[in-house]
């Protein structure tokens, strides 16, 4: 009989800590202030939804419409924006001649490859000369492209004052310029195949370039695009594009920018303070430097937008919106060096934004990701990562995803009620650091989620809105350590198999 109490009094020295553990979560939990971050946020982007809706707030540029809704303050991108180019104008006189389309696409078709080549031509109608107008020289206006496709016997003479339906391709050859200005409107019959192909320069001030009519009935399944390809550049501001793109390739997407790595565009481009309202995608492939600011891209039929293989995109205070089941932003095949910041993502499927396949040094800040049916920020295999000050909220799964990436800093970030792990950290090559610094980690399924994530280096964490479930994965048995140090004013590194002190210095790696 003696052994009884002996085992209990074993079994009770045993729990006490826990218990006791126990006690000073529940204390330290319900001492845990108030956060205003949500319901500040929520308001906010609530208030953008109801003025994306509004017809009078059609013409109004994202970050207008993120200062009426109470967003700006939170959003206002730090990185330095880049000068943006002025006017680009040609002396030549304005000259153009009939071409066989099919001379323009197998141009482009040798820097992407073929796929929806077929579709396109197939637009054209019946096998003939399946003719285009191109731009050979000279800033064409939109009345110089209504008169010479009547000189040539393309289409009937009409006036092109306040705009002009192009029923053949239009493409801009090498030193040709198409200059669309305030109010003007170019129509791309999607019944007739028309398209927008750019292998010189593309300015559009308060313009619109739309697809309009049926369906094609050679092709059910094209829809007119723009195109830049070659050595094309592009100065956008304050125009729409809508209803373009088609296909599983990018090229035809929409807005597509398509060059390989040894071309080089003679001038900087830029997309600002424009709309894109159901379109496929915006898509930058091979170009870098280039700057896409102050857009909207509403009702995205695939990805909202994708950067691939473009080094030194800026990608600043855009509003993504709609229930798209693509990534609102797609970031991927080296496109090393990017800013995304001062962005929003509103509802939709899948991560909000990801950056992945080695584009390194990706500097993600002050983004808002709401109330996607998938994840908020996901960064796959890019090195020396800096995700700072984001707003990561009320997503169905996980917040702030770092996979196969070495060297990142997760600092100040806002992840909240997320219905997955807040932060998760996996499939990290043995030895790698992850830095997660002043992160407020509050109402997700459960704060930090690993699995295989090498060293992760803890300070400044605030996991006090978190209780109970502050880490979960295979660090989830060092649950205790959170625990006893809610406010992370105590710095150690955290790894499956217990925590060290003395971390080192809180710093994302250099990546070559």
């Amino acid at each position: 009989m003696p052994a009884v109490p002996d085992a209990l009094g074993t079994l009770l020295r045993r729990l006490l800590p826990g218990l006791i553990c126990c006690l000073c979560w529940v204390g330290l939990a319900q001492a845990a202030p108030d956060r205003p971050e949500g319901k500040v946020v929520r308001d906010g982007v609530a208030a953008l939804a109801a003025l994306l809706d509004d017809p009078a707030r059609r013409a109004a540029s994202a970050p207008a419409l993120l200062h009426e809704a109470g967003l700006a303050d939170r959003l206002t991108p730090q990185a330095r924006m880049p000068a943006l180019p002025g006017p680009v104008t040609s002396p030549a006189k304005v000259t153009a001649q009939p071409l066989d389309m099919r001379l323009a696409m197998t141009m482009l078709s040798q820097v992407v490859g073929a796929t929806d080549t077929g579709a396109v031509l197939a637009a054209q109608g019946p096998v003939g000369e399946m003719r285009a107008l191109v731009i050979q020289k000279g800033d064409a206006t939109l009345a110089d492209v209504a008169a010479m496709l009547a000189e040539h016997g393309l289409q009937p003479a009409t006036d092109a004052a306040g705009g002009l339906t192009l029923r053949v391709p239009l493409v801009i050859w090498g030193e040709g310029a198409l200059i669309l200005s305030p109010g003007q409107i170019l129509r791309l019959s999607r019944a007739d195949g028309a398209f927008l192909m750019n292998f010189g320069h593309l300015q559009m001030t308060g313009a619109e370039v739309s697809a309009v009519g049926g369906e094609n009935p050679h092709e059910p399944r094209f829809a007119p695009f723009v195109t830049v390809t070659g050595s094309g550049s592009f100065h956008i501001a304050d125009s729409r594009f809508v209803d373009l793109g088609f296909g599983l390739s990018r090229t035809f997407g929409g807005f597509s920018v398509m060059r390989n790595t040894l071309m080089i565009a003679r001038n900087a481009s830029f997309i600002r303070d424009s709309l894109f309202l159901r379109n496929a995608s915006v898509v930058i492939s091979a170009a870098s430097g280039v700057t896409i600011s102050g857009n909207r891209i509403e009702g995205a039929r695939g990805p909202g937008m994708i950067v691939a293989g473009s080094a030194r995109a800026r990608i600043l205070s855009n509003i993504f919106a709609g229930d798209a089941e693509f990534n609102a932003l797609q970031v991927v095949e080296g496109s090393v060096d990017a800013v995304i910041e001062g962005n929003v993502v509103m509802g939709g499927a899948r991560s909000g934004i990801v950056v992945r396949s080695a584009s390194h040094r990706p500097f993600i800040a002050r983004n808002i990701v709401w109330h996607r049916t998938g994840g908020g920020l996901t960064v796959d295999k890019s090195d020396c990562a800096s995700i700072l000050s984001n707003i990561v909220l009320d997503n169905s799964q996980k917040g702030i995803e770092v996979r196969s990436s070495e060297g990142s800093l997760v600092r100040d970030n806002r992840v909240l009620s997320n219905r997955s792990a807040g932060l998760w950290i996996s499939a990290q090559v043995p030895g790698a650091r992850t830095f997660l610094e002043g992160n407020v980690l509050q109402g997700n399924r459960s704060g930090l989620a690993t699995a295989t994530a090498g060293q992760v280096v803890m300070a400044g964490n605030d996991f006090r809105g978190q209780f109970p479930r502050f880490l979960s994965g295979d660090v989830a048995g060092q649950s205790r350590h959170i625990a006893l140090n809610l406010d992370g004013k105590t710095p150690f590194v955290l790894t499956a198999a217990g925590i060290a002190d003395r971390p080192g210095a809180i710093a994302p790696c250099a990546q070559d």
